[in-house]
């Protein structure tokens, strides 16, 4: 490995290369990593999407384009979206899993490489989905460190298989259960991926794994951070010693960021004691019908303020400003950073990283959203305690306003959430992967 060098004031610097699959909740989350390191006077290159730039350069970090044959744009992602809203659960993710995930591996791989000969890595971060990095890190005998961007996917005796949105069962009877559908999805599921992803592997010259798929990340890895708490993770018997609990990984402020005419608006409601609800559409399940139409017209004639995010598409075709109730704000993007301090409930489809920021506030949720992972995070929302999960991705207003109500009204859910924030202020994220990044740079550990 390549020796690291010295500050002026006899700090060590690493040369730190960070690979990440070009969606937005994955970017963010490492854009807390990045700003972190690059601020330690570490020196970062930041390989992902295009439509990232600005974000990784405000981080500090060097960005390094995915060429344009490769780069998941945003046609993709909402492929990956229709694909996983018609057929949600397992017929989705086996087909992100070999679409998104393992199919560009090669691709990737080189381009890495090529990073790599120039940059001489001392270490590779990626967020865990991102294997071409860790596969990149095998290949130069660089150590790695890979931190979840989703709930915790390794199959576990304790838990049911990730993507069955099921809450863990720990009994003998919930144990015969995990034990069946593990089986099952591990041969119907994740079959064809794992044999796709091995055939990757000997492609690169890399010996075939006989390990689940899903346990990669863990497995080749040096450090595995999980980028949550352990009060929001299902307890495995099982769970490899190998993964690191960090707490969430909360993304930086924008550098160049202006709040709209109305943000004063916020202040004012909590002034007169009106709650405030952020409703978000999220980044990729960006169709408003399904979530953030239905929570406007629920709350349209309640006495809160609703501040909504379209999550990309322009906020006047969504729902024209003459139309909207006098309650309502709305638009594109509004960082959580500002905003969820002064919000008392958060509707969201269940994006990992947002649903996390909210709970490290002590906001309690209302969830609604089974595409991607999301059936996962909305399930940890009900198990948590800390909100509740609608178990459907396209609710109606009357659920919807029912379930606001229900927790602005219950204080369990707030006492809750409270009890989480506690527990994530135990845990702060950045400062713990970080700590643990350069530790594996410096002790090989």
């Amino acid at each position: 490995m390549n020796s690291i060098g010295t500050e002026s004031g006899g700090n060590r610097v690493a040369r730190i290369l960070i690979g990440t699959l070009p969606t937005t909740g994955h970017v963010r989350q490492a854009s807390a990593l990045a700003r972190a390191l690059s601020a330690a006077g570490h020196e970062v290159a930041w390989y992902t999407g295009s439509a990232f730039v600005d974000l990784v350069r405000d981080s500090g970090a060097t960005f390094h384009s995915m060429s344009t044959a490769i780069d998941l744009d945003d046609d993709v992602v909402q492929q990956m979206h229709i694909t996983s809203a018609r057929k949600p659960g397992f017929a989705s993710m086996k087909w992100a899993l070999l679409n998104l995930f393992i199919a560009p591996i090669p691709e990737w791989f080189a381009e890495m490489d090529e990073i790599a000969k120039n940059f001489q890595p001392h270490i590779i971060v990626v967020e865990h989905t991102f294997m071409a990095g860790l596969f990149l890190a095998e290949k130069r005998g660089l150590p790695s460190v890979a931190f979840s961007s989703t709930p915790l996917n390794m199959p576990s005796t304790d838990t049911a298989p990730f993507g069955a949105g099921l809450p863990p069962g720990r009994s003998t009877v919930g144990r015969a259960r995990n034990r069946i559908l593990n089986a099952s999805v591990t041969r119907w599921v994740l079959g064809e991926p794992q044999a796709a992803a091995n055939a990757v592997r000997r492609t690169l010259s890399l010996p075939e794994l006989s390990s689940s798929f899903m346990n990669w990340g863990v497995e080749l890895s040096t450090r595995f951070l999980a980028a949550t708490i352990p009060d929001f993770e299902y307890p495995r018997s099982d769970l490899s010693s190998r993964v690191e609990f960090t707490g969430a990984l909360i993304p930086p402020e924008p550098v160049d960021w202006h709040p709209p005419a109305w943000w004063g608006d916020i202040a004012a409601a909590r002034d007169d004691g009106r709650p405030v609800v952020v409703v978000t559409q999220g980044a990729t399940a960006r169709e408003p019908r399904r979530l953030l139409l239905p929570a406007v017209a629920a709350l349209a004639t309640q006495n809160v303020l609703v501040i909504g995010t379209t999550g990309g598409p322009d906020p006047e075709r969504v729902f024209p400003a003459s139309q909207r109730p006098d309650n309502f704000r709305l638009a594109r993007f509004l960082p959580f950073e500002r905003l969820l301090p002064s919000a008392d409930l958060l509707v969201t489809n269940g994006g990992y990283g947002g649903v996390q920021h909210a709970l490290s506030l002590g906001i309690p949720l209302v969830v609604a959203g089974n595409s991607e992972d999301k059936m996962e995070v909305n399930a940890r929302v009900a198990w948590s305690g800390a909100g509740i999960s609608l178990g459907r991705r396209d609710p109606s207003a009357d659920q919807i306003g029912r379930a606001v109500e229900s927790v602005l009204t219950n204080p369990q859910y707030w006492y809750r959430a409270r009890e989480l924030q506690n527990a994530y202020a135990r845990l702060p994220g950045t400062k713990l992967a970080v700590d643990a990044i350069v530790s594996a740079v410096t002790d090989g550990k």
